[in-house]
Protein backbone atom coordinates (compact mmCIF):
# COMPACT_ATOMS: atom_id res chain seq x y z
CA UNK A 1 0.00 0.00 0.00
CA UNK A 2 1.31 3.78 -0.69
CA UNK A 3 2.15 5.63 2.05
CA UNK A 4 0.66 9.09 1.60
CA UNK A 5 3.38 11.89 2.99
CA UNK A 6 2.11 14.49 5.42
CA UNK A 7 2.12 17.45 2.98
CA UNK A 8 -0.15 15.58 0.94
CA UNK A 9 -2.89 14.60 3.78
CA UNK A 10 -2.78 18.47 5.01
CA UNK A 11 -3.81 19.33 1.75
CA UNK A 12 -6.46 16.96 1.17
CA UNK A 13 -7.69 17.97 4.65
CA UNK A 14 -8.37 21.46 3.71
CA UNK A 15 -9.76 20.29 0.14
CA UNK A 16 -12.15 18.56 2.44
CA UNK A 17 -12.59 21.34 4.90
CA UNK A 18 -13.22 24.11 1.79
CA UNK A 19 -15.74 21.62 0.10
CA UNK A 20 -17.65 21.43 3.49
CA UNK A 21 -18.12 25.48 3.58
CA UNK A 22 -19.30 25.57 0.24
CA UNK A 23 -21.36 23.17 0.77
CA UNK A 24 -22.86 24.28 3.82
CA UNK A 25 -23.10 27.44 1.93
CA UNK A 26 -24.96 26.10 -0.86
CA UNK A 27 -27.50 24.35 1.14
CA UNK A 28 -28.21 26.45 4.11
CA UNK A 29 -27.32 30.31 3.10
CA UNK A 30 -27.64 31.61 6.69
CA UNK A 31 -26.92 34.87 7.56
CA UNK A 32 -26.51 36.32 11.08
CA UNK A 33 -28.85 39.17 11.91
CA UNK A 34 -27.64 42.72 12.02
CA UNK A 35 -28.36 42.80 15.78
CA UNK A 36 -26.08 39.64 16.47
CA UNK A 37 -23.62 40.70 14.42
CA UNK A 38 -23.36 44.19 16.58
CA UNK A 39 -23.38 41.68 19.61
CA UNK A 40 -20.55 40.23 18.06
CA UNK A 41 -18.30 43.13 17.08
CA UNK A 42 -18.64 45.02 20.57
CA UNK A 43 -17.85 41.71 22.17
CA UNK A 44 -14.84 41.31 20.48
CA UNK A 45 -13.88 44.34 21.37
CA UNK A 46 -14.74 44.13 25.05
CA UNK A 47 -13.16 40.71 25.32
CA UNK A 48 -9.88 42.52 24.28
CA UNK A 49 -7.22 40.85 26.93
CA UNK A 50 -5.71 44.94 27.40
CA UNK A 51 -8.94 46.04 28.65
CA UNK A 52 -9.12 43.05 31.42
CA UNK A 53 -8.02 44.65 34.34
CA UNK A 54 -10.56 47.48 33.84
CA UNK A 55 -13.91 47.69 34.98
CA UNK A 56 -16.43 47.89 32.33
CA UNK A 57 -19.66 49.29 31.83
CA UNK A 58 -21.77 49.39 28.80
CA UNK A 59 -25.47 49.82 27.70
CA UNK A 60 -26.97 50.62 24.08
CA UNK A 61 -30.34 51.33 23.12
CA UNK A 62 -33.09 52.12 20.47
CA UNK A 63 -34.55 55.27 21.41
CA UNK A 64 -37.34 54.59 19.10
CA UNK A 65 -38.66 51.09 20.81
CA UNK A 66 -37.13 51.49 24.56
CA UNK A 67 -35.16 48.39 23.46
CA UNK A 68 -31.82 47.58 25.02
CA UNK A 69 -29.53 46.16 22.06
CA UNK A 70 -26.19 45.43 24.28
CA UNK A 71 -25.80 45.85 27.96
CA UNK A 72 -22.77 44.66 30.35
CA UNK A 73 -22.58 45.29 33.98
CA UNK A 74 -25.15 48.48 32.77
CA UNK A 75 -26.29 48.27 36.44
CA UNK A 76 -23.01 48.89 38.14
CA UNK A 77 -22.26 51.64 39.85
CA UNK A 78 -18.87 53.98 38.51
CA UNK A 79 -17.14 57.11 38.77
CA UNK A 80 -18.66 59.06 35.73
CA UNK A 81 -16.33 61.92 35.71
CA UNK A 82 -17.71 64.84 33.54
CA UNK A 83 -20.60 62.60 32.45
CA UNK A 84 -22.35 63.80 35.63
CA UNK A 85 -22.78 67.49 33.78
CA UNK A 86 -25.15 65.99 31.39
CA UNK A 87 -27.45 65.98 34.73
CA UNK A 88 -26.82 68.62 35.89
CA UNK A 89 -28.11 70.56 32.66
CA UNK A 90 -30.85 68.71 32.71
CA UNK A 91 -31.82 70.40 35.68
CA UNK A 92 -30.66 73.71 34.76
CA UNK A 93 -33.17 73.29 32.07
CA UNK A 94 -35.85 72.47 33.90
CA UNK A 95 -35.35 74.81 36.61
CA UNK A 96 -34.57 77.93 35.07
CA UNK A 97 -34.99 76.74 31.46
CA UNK A 98 -33.31 78.11 28.53
CA UNK A 99 -33.85 81.73 28.11
CA UNK A 100 -32.45 82.83 32.12
CA UNK A 101 -29.71 85.38 31.91
CA UNK A 102 -27.13 86.30 34.47
CA UNK A 103 -26.71 90.24 35.16
CA UNK A 104 -23.32 91.82 36.22
CA UNK A 105 -23.89 95.25 38.20
CA UNK A 106 -21.89 98.42 39.16
CA UNK A 107 -23.76 100.68 42.25
CA UNK A 108 -23.26 103.79 43.41
CA UNK A 109 -23.95 105.04 47.32
CA UNK A 110 -27.63 105.98 47.59
CA UNK A 111 -25.73 109.78 48.14
CA UNK A 112 -23.13 110.11 45.67
CA UNK A 113 -22.15 113.74 45.13
CA UNK A 114 -20.58 115.15 42.39
CA UNK A 115 -17.85 118.50 42.61
CA UNK A 116 -16.47 119.59 39.57
CA UNK A 117 -14.74 116.52 38.09
CA UNK A 118 -15.28 113.97 41.34
CA UNK A 119 -17.40 111.41 41.78
CA UNK A 120 -17.76 111.13 45.53
CA UNK A 121 -18.40 107.76 45.73
CA UNK A 122 -17.41 103.84 46.67
CA UNK A 123 -18.29 101.89 43.43
CA UNK A 124 -20.69 98.43 44.10
CA UNK A 125 -19.37 95.59 41.81
CA UNK A 126 -22.16 93.26 41.93
CA UNK A 127 -21.76 89.36 40.65
CA UNK A 128 -24.16 86.98 40.55
CA UNK A 129 -22.64 83.94 39.41
CA UNK A 130 -22.53 84.99 35.63
CA UNK A 131 -19.97 81.66 34.19
CA UNK A 132 -19.14 83.59 30.61
CA UNK A 133 -18.15 86.55 32.57
CA UNK A 134 -14.99 88.12 30.62
CA UNK A 135 -12.60 90.83 30.63
CA UNK A 136 -14.39 92.70 27.62
CA UNK A 137 -17.41 92.49 29.79
CA UNK A 138 -15.80 94.56 32.82
CA UNK A 139 -14.47 96.61 29.99
CA UNK A 140 -17.85 97.47 28.77
CA UNK A 141 -18.99 98.06 32.40
CA UNK A 142 -15.81 100.51 32.85
CA UNK A 143 -17.22 102.47 29.91
CA UNK A 144 -20.50 102.92 30.78
CA UNK A 145 -19.30 104.29 34.20
CA UNK A 146 -17.27 106.68 32.62
CA UNK A 147 -19.65 108.00 30.43
CA UNK A 148 -22.62 108.45 32.51
CA UNK A 149 -20.20 109.87 35.68
CA UNK A 150 -17.96 112.13 33.24
CA UNK A 151 -15.36 112.27 36.55
CA UNK A 152 -12.02 112.58 36.17
CA UNK A 153 -11.75 111.30 39.45
CA UNK A 154 -13.68 109.34 42.08
CA UNK A 155 -13.31 109.63 45.36
CA UNK A 156 -13.81 106.13 46.94
CA UNK A 157 -13.07 102.59 46.65
CA UNK A 158 -14.23 99.61 44.83
CA UNK A 159 -16.19 96.97 46.59
CA UNK A 160 -16.89 93.57 45.87
CA UNK A 161 -20.00 91.92 46.25
CA UNK A 162 -19.96 88.37 46.23
CA UNK A 163 -22.80 87.63 48.65
CA UNK A 164 -25.29 86.02 45.98
CA UNK A 165 -23.77 83.14 46.39
CA UNK A 166 -21.86 81.17 49.21
CA UNK A 167 -17.78 81.80 49.73
CA UNK A 168 -16.92 77.77 49.63
CA UNK A 169 -14.76 77.96 46.75
CA UNK A 170 -14.06 74.14 45.84
CA UNK A 171 -16.48 71.27 45.58
CA UNK A 172 -16.91 67.85 47.58
CA UNK A 173 -14.46 65.41 47.06
CA UNK A 174 -12.39 67.13 44.92
CA UNK A 175 -8.60 66.95 45.01
CA UNK A 176 -6.85 69.05 47.23
CA UNK A 177 -3.19 69.01 45.16
CA UNK A 178 -5.39 70.16 42.07
CA UNK A 179 -6.46 73.49 43.17
CA UNK A 180 -3.81 75.62 40.72
CA UNK A 181 -4.89 74.19 37.59
CA UNK A 182 -7.25 75.23 35.59
CA UNK A 183 -9.78 73.05 35.39
CA UNK A 184 -10.01 73.16 39.56
CA UNK A 185 -10.43 76.81 39.58
CA UNK A 186 -12.33 78.19 43.18
CA UNK A 187 -15.95 79.03 42.51
CA UNK A 188 -17.23 82.75 42.65
CA UNK A 189 -19.75 84.90 42.57
CA UNK A 190 -17.78 87.00 40.58
CA UNK A 191 -16.13 84.76 38.76
CA UNK A 192 -13.99 86.52 35.24
CA UNK A 193 -12.16 84.35 32.70
CA UNK A 194 -13.18 80.94 34.32
CA UNK A 195 -10.75 82.32 37.04
CA UNK A 196 -7.57 81.42 35.05
CA UNK A 197 -5.20 83.33 33.31
CA UNK A 198 -3.62 82.29 30.09
CA UNK A 199 0.43 82.36 30.83
CA UNK A 200 2.79 82.83 28.06
CA UNK A 201 6.69 81.66 27.76
CA UNK A 202 9.24 82.48 25.29
CA UNK A 203 12.74 82.48 24.90
CA UNK A 204 14.68 85.62 26.24
CA UNK A 205 16.35 87.80 23.99
CA UNK A 206 19.97 86.25 24.25
CA UNK A 207 21.28 82.54 25.59
CA UNK A 208 21.40 82.40 29.26
CA UNK A 209 19.02 84.98 29.54
CA UNK A 210 15.68 84.51 31.58
CA UNK A 211 12.58 83.83 29.25
CA UNK A 212 10.04 86.46 28.14
CA UNK A 213 6.27 86.33 30.45
CA UNK A 214 3.27 87.63 29.13
CA UNK A 215 -0.11 87.16 31.32
CA UNK A 216 -3.38 87.53 29.90
CA UNK A 217 -4.87 89.57 31.04
CA UNK A 218 -2.01 91.49 32.37
CA UNK A 219 -2.86 92.26 36.25
CA UNK A 220 -0.19 93.62 39.14
CA UNK A 221 -2.11 91.20 41.26
CA UNK A 222 -0.18 88.46 39.52
CA UNK A 223 3.30 88.16 40.97
CA UNK A 224 5.82 86.43 39.24
CA UNK A 225 9.21 84.62 39.94
CA UNK A 226 10.79 84.16 36.95
CA UNK A 227 13.57 81.46 37.46
CA UNK A 228 13.84 79.66 33.94
CA UNK A 229 16.41 80.42 31.38
CA UNK A 230 17.14 80.56 27.67
CA UNK A 231 19.54 78.10 26.18
CA UNK A 232 20.97 77.15 22.90
CA UNK A 233 18.72 74.46 21.92
CA UNK A 234 16.36 72.27 23.60
CA UNK A 235 17.09 68.63 24.93
CA UNK A 236 14.95 65.52 25.46
CA UNK A 237 16.80 65.02 28.22
CA UNK A 238 14.67 66.40 31.07
CA UNK A 239 17.75 65.72 33.62
CA UNK A 240 20.18 68.42 31.56
CA UNK A 241 17.97 70.69 29.80
CA UNK A 242 14.68 70.75 32.28
CA UNK A 243 11.39 71.38 30.58
CA UNK A 244 9.29 74.69 31.72
CA UNK A 245 7.45 74.09 34.78
CA UNK A 246 4.80 76.90 36.04
CA UNK A 247 3.89 76.46 39.61
CA UNK A 248 1.83 78.75 41.58
CA UNK A 249 1.86 78.74 45.28
CA UNK A 250 -1.32 77.22 45.93
CA UNK A 251 -0.15 75.55 49.09
CA UNK A 252 -0.12 79.54 50.93
CA UNK A 253 -3.38 80.14 48.40
CA UNK A 254 -1.32 83.27 46.78
CA UNK A 255 -1.15 84.49 43.01
CA UNK A 256 2.58 83.94 43.15
CA UNK A 257 3.55 82.04 40.36
CA UNK A 258 7.21 80.16 40.24
CA UNK A 259 8.39 79.72 36.12
CA UNK A 260 11.51 77.35 36.46
CA UNK A 261 13.28 75.30 33.52
CA UNK A 262 15.09 76.09 30.35
CA UNK A 263 13.97 76.92 26.36
CA UNK A 264 15.85 76.97 23.44
CA UNK A 265 16.33 80.16 22.07
CA UNK A 266 14.27 78.59 18.91
CA UNK A 267 11.95 77.01 20.60
CA UNK A 268 8.13 78.44 19.95
CA UNK A 269 6.20 80.21 22.73
CA UNK A 270 4.41 77.68 25.39
CA UNK A 271 1.41 78.13 26.91
CA UNK A 272 -0.14 77.30 30.40
CA UNK A 273 -3.04 78.47 31.98
CA UNK A 274 -2.69 78.41 36.13
CA UNK A 275 -6.43 79.20 38.53
CA UNK A 276 -6.08 82.56 40.54
CA UNK A 277 -7.00 82.70 44.00
CA UNK A 278 -9.81 85.70 45.35
CA UNK A 279 -10.93 86.18 41.72
CA UNK A 280 -13.59 88.86 42.52
CA UNK A 281 -10.45 91.41 44.19
CA UNK A 282 -8.87 89.89 40.62
CA UNK A 283 -11.67 91.26 38.90
CA UNK A 284 -12.52 94.22 40.96
CA UNK A 285 -8.65 95.31 39.71
CA UNK A 286 -10.07 94.39 35.96
CA UNK A 287 -12.61 96.84 36.44
CA UNK A 288 -10.25 99.67 38.67
CA UNK A 289 -7.72 99.22 36.09
CA UNK A 290 -9.50 99.59 32.93
CA UNK A 291 -11.48 102.97 34.53
CA UNK A 292 -8.12 104.23 34.75
CA UNK A 293 -7.17 103.46 31.14
CA UNK A 294 -10.09 105.87 30.60
CA UNK A 295 -8.70 108.03 32.21
CA UNK A 296 -11.08 108.01 35.15
CA UNK A 297 -8.81 107.80 38.66
CA UNK A 298 -10.00 105.47 41.53
CA UNK A 299 -8.66 106.89 44.73
CA UNK A 300 -9.37 104.42 47.00
CA UNK A 301 -9.04 100.38 47.20
CA UNK A 302 -10.46 97.08 46.62
CA UNK A 303 -12.88 95.64 49.53
CA UNK A 304 -14.98 92.50 49.91
CA UNK A 305 -17.99 94.29 51.06
CA UNK A 306 -22.44 94.21 50.79
CA UNK A 307 -24.24 96.64 48.11
CA UNK A 308 -26.37 98.74 50.55
CA UNK A 309 -29.99 98.64 50.16
CA UNK A 310 -30.49 102.06 48.55
CA UNK A 311 -27.78 102.23 46.31
CA UNK A 312 -28.46 103.46 42.65
CA UNK A 313 -27.76 101.31 39.80
CA UNK A 314 -24.78 102.69 37.31
CA UNK A 315 -23.98 99.99 34.83
CA UNK A 316 -25.38 96.51 33.65
CA UNK A 317 -24.01 93.50 32.11
CA UNK A 318 -26.73 91.33 31.11
CA UNK A 319 -25.27 87.45 29.54
CA UNK A 320 -26.50 85.72 26.79
CA UNK A 321 -28.94 83.04 27.10
CA UNK A 322 -27.86 80.32 29.56
CA UNK A 323 -28.42 77.91 26.98
CA UNK A 324 -24.84 79.40 25.64
CA UNK A 325 -23.71 78.48 29.32
CA UNK A 326 -24.76 74.90 28.54
CA UNK A 327 -22.84 74.66 25.42
CA UNK A 328 -19.61 75.53 27.32
CA UNK A 329 -20.72 73.33 29.91
CA UNK A 330 -21.48 70.40 27.90
CA UNK A 331 -19.21 70.47 25.21
CA UNK A 332 -15.81 71.93 26.59
CA UNK A 333 -16.34 70.64 29.87
CA UNK A 334 -15.90 73.67 31.50
CA UNK A 335 -16.03 72.67 35.27
CA UNK A 336 -16.77 76.37 37.04
CA UNK A 337 -19.98 76.48 34.66
CA UNK A 338 -20.98 73.52 36.29
CA UNK A 339 -20.66 74.60 39.53
CA UNK A 340 -21.93 78.17 38.82
CA UNK A 341 -25.07 76.59 37.44
CA UNK A 342 -25.54 74.14 40.25
CA UNK A 343 -25.03 76.72 42.80
CA UNK A 344 -27.45 79.19 40.54
CA UNK A 345 -30.40 76.98 40.60
CA UNK A 346 -29.93 76.75 44.72
CA UNK A 347 -30.64 80.54 44.64
CA UNK A 348 -33.26 80.22 42.23
CA UNK A 349 -35.23 77.94 43.96
CA UNK A 350 -34.49 79.09 47.75
CA UNK A 351 -33.52 82.80 47.63
CA UNK A 352 -30.73 81.69 49.80
CA UNK A 353 -27.07 82.77 49.17
CA UNK A 354 -26.50 80.23 46.61
CA UNK A 355 -24.57 76.96 47.83
CA UNK A 356 -23.96 73.46 46.48
CA UNK A 357 -25.64 71.44 48.62
CA UNK A 358 -29.24 73.63 48.02
CA UNK A 359 -28.00 72.71 44.55
CA UNK A 360 -27.76 69.21 44.60
CA UNK A 361 -31.41 69.32 46.36
CA UNK A 362 -33.01 70.32 43.82
CA UNK A 363 -31.46 68.62 41.38
CA UNK A 364 -31.96 65.47 42.64
CA UNK A 365 -35.66 66.17 42.85
CA UNK A 366 -35.78 67.05 39.37
CA UNK A 367 -34.25 64.13 38.59
CA UNK A 368 -36.33 61.89 40.11
CA UNK A 369 -39.83 64.01 38.66
CA UNK A 370 -38.03 63.51 35.58
CA UNK A 371 -36.85 60.05 34.93
CA UNK A 372 -38.15 58.54 38.33
CA UNK A 373 -33.93 58.60 39.94
CA UNK A 374 -34.33 56.90 42.68
CA UNK A 375 -32.80 58.47 45.62
CA UNK A 376 -30.45 55.79 46.97
CA UNK A 377 -29.33 54.62 43.94
CA UNK A 378 -26.61 57.32 43.04
CA UNK A 379 -24.57 59.65 44.63
CA UNK A 380 -24.01 63.30 43.28
CA UNK A 381 -21.79 65.67 45.61
CA UNK A 382 -21.30 68.01 43.64
CA UNK A 383 -22.39 69.67 39.81
CA UNK A 384 -19.14 68.90 37.43
CA UNK A 385 -17.93 65.25 38.11
CA UNK A 386 -14.85 66.29 39.36
CA UNK A 387 -15.73 64.81 42.73
CA UNK A 388 -14.62 61.52 43.38
CA UNK A 389 -17.92 60.60 45.51
CA UNK A 390 -19.49 60.59 42.60
CA UNK A 391 -21.50 57.57 41.37
CA UNK A 392 -23.98 56.70 38.60
CA UNK A 393 -24.80 53.19 36.20
CA UNK A 394 -25.41 53.49 32.40
CA UNK A 395 -28.58 52.83 32.75
CA UNK A 396 -28.82 56.09 34.89
CA UNK A 397 -27.19 57.81 32.04
CA UNK A 398 -29.53 56.20 28.82
CA UNK A 399 -32.26 56.89 30.66
CA UNK A 400 -31.20 60.51 31.38
CA UNK A 401 -30.40 60.32 27.53
CA UNK A 402 -33.76 58.66 26.17
CA UNK A 403 -36.05 61.46 28.33
CA UNK A 404 -34.24 64.11 26.84
CA UNK A 405 -34.64 62.60 23.14
CA UNK A 406 -37.99 62.53 23.29
CA UNK A 407 -38.92 65.94 25.44
CA UNK A 408 -39.70 68.07 22.61
CA UNK A 409 -39.39 71.12 24.52
CA UNK A 410 -35.68 71.54 25.81
CA UNK A 411 -34.12 68.11 23.96
CA UNK A 412 -32.99 69.74 21.56
CA UNK A 413 -31.35 72.47 23.24
CA UNK A 414 -29.58 69.40 25.02
CA UNK A 415 -28.56 67.45 22.22
CA UNK A 416 -27.46 70.34 20.62
CA UNK A 417 -24.63 71.26 23.32
CA UNK A 418 -23.53 67.79 23.63
CA UNK A 419 -19.62 67.54 21.54
CA UNK A 420 -19.68 66.52 18.01
CA UNK A 421 -17.35 63.86 16.91
CA UNK A 422 -14.71 65.13 14.84
CA UNK A 423 -16.04 68.73 15.20
CA UNK A 424 -15.90 70.47 18.53
CA UNK A 425 -15.23 70.39 22.56
CA UNK A 426 -13.83 67.20 23.62
CA UNK A 427 -14.25 65.13 21.06
CA UNK A 428 -13.17 67.91 17.83
CA UNK A 429 -9.95 65.32 17.60
CA UNK A 430 -11.67 62.14 17.78
CA UNK A 431 -13.44 59.20 15.34
CA UNK A 432 -12.50 61.87 12.40
CA UNK A 433 -12.98 60.39 9.23
CA UNK A 434 -14.69 57.83 10.12
CA UNK A 435 -18.59 57.62 9.73
CA UNK A 436 -18.83 59.21 13.68
CA UNK A 437 -17.79 62.19 12.57
CA UNK A 438 -20.45 65.02 12.09
CA UNK A 439 -22.69 62.35 13.27
CA UNK A 440 -22.15 61.12 17.01
CA UNK A 441 -22.58 63.94 20.03
CA UNK A 442 -21.63 62.84 23.43
CA UNK A 443 -20.16 63.84 26.26
CA UNK A 444 -16.92 62.72 27.83
CA UNK A 445 -15.75 62.04 31.67
CA UNK A 446 -12.28 62.10 32.73
CA UNK A 447 -10.68 61.61 35.82
CA UNK A 448 -7.54 59.88 36.83
CA UNK A 449 -8.54 56.20 36.27
CA UNK A 450 -11.65 57.09 34.91
CA UNK A 451 -12.73 57.75 31.08
CA UNK A 452 -16.75 57.56 30.31
CA UNK A 453 -18.21 58.43 27.01
CA UNK A 454 -22.41 59.04 26.42
CA UNK A 455 -24.57 60.05 24.16
CA UNK A 456 -26.25 59.42 20.82
CA UNK A 457 -25.23 58.07 17.49
CA UNK A 458 -27.14 57.10 14.08
CA UNK A 459 -26.46 54.61 12.15
CA UNK A 460 -25.78 53.98 8.89
CA UNK A 461 -29.31 53.26 7.95
CA UNK A 462 -29.99 56.40 9.75
CA UNK A 463 -31.54 54.76 13.10
CA UNK A 464 -31.07 56.60 16.47
CA UNK A 465 -28.83 55.18 19.15
CA UNK A 466 -27.94 55.76 22.74
CA UNK A 467 -25.24 54.45 24.23
CA UNK A 468 -23.02 55.15 27.68
CA UNK A 469 -20.06 53.33 27.79
CA UNK A 470 -18.03 53.99 31.29
CA UNK A 471 -14.68 52.59 31.70
CA UNK A 472 -13.05 52.64 35.52
CA UNK A 473 -10.14 51.22 37.16
CA UNK A 474 -7.03 51.63 35.07
CA UNK A 475 -3.46 52.53 35.45
CA UNK A 476 -1.73 55.00 33.33
CA UNK A 477 -2.86 56.93 29.74
CA UNK A 478 -6.45 57.13 29.41
CA UNK A 479 -5.57 56.83 25.66
CA UNK A 480 -6.81 53.16 25.61
CA UNK A 481 -9.87 53.73 27.35
CA UNK A 482 -10.70 55.77 24.76
CA UNK A 483 -9.46 53.96 21.90
CA UNK A 484 -11.95 51.64 23.19
CA UNK A 485 -14.88 54.26 22.93
CA UNK A 486 -13.86 55.22 19.53
CA UNK A 487 -13.97 51.97 18.04
CA UNK A 488 -17.71 51.25 19.70
CA UNK A 489 -18.82 54.58 18.07
CA UNK A 490 -17.52 53.56 14.53
CA UNK A 491 -19.05 50.36 14.77
CA UNK A 492 -22.09 51.84 15.91
CA UNK A 493 -22.26 54.57 12.97
CA UNK A 494 -21.08 51.82 10.55
CA UNK A 495 -23.72 49.15 11.62
CA UNK A 496 -27.37 48.46 10.26
CA UNK A 497 -30.15 47.58 12.24
CA UNK A 498 -33.65 46.72 11.26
Amino acid sequence: MTKLSLPFLFILNLAFLFLGCVSSSQFHKTEIPPDQQLTEQLTTILDHPDLAPMTIGIKIMSPITGETIFARHSDRLFHPGSNMKMFTATGVLRTMGPDYRYITSVFTEKNASVNKDTLFTSLFLVGRGDPLLESKHLTNLANTVAKKTTAKVIKGNVIIDQSYLDLTPFGEGWMWDDIQYRFSAPINALSINGNSIRILISPGASIGSPVSVRVDPPNASINFDVRAKTTKESSPNRFTTPPIRVERDWQSRTNKIQITGTLGINDQKQEFYRSIEEPGVFAGSLFRDQLHRLGVKITGNIYYGHTPPLAQPLAHHISTPISKALSHLLKDSDNLTAELLLKTMGRYKTSNPGNSLDGLKVLRKELEDYIGLIPDSYRFSDGSGLSWYNYLSPDQITNLLLKNYHDSSTGNIFRESLAVAGVDGTLKHRMRNTLAMGNLRAKTGTLTGVSCLSGYVWTKNNKPLIFSIMINNFVGSSMRARRVQDEIGVVLANCRLN
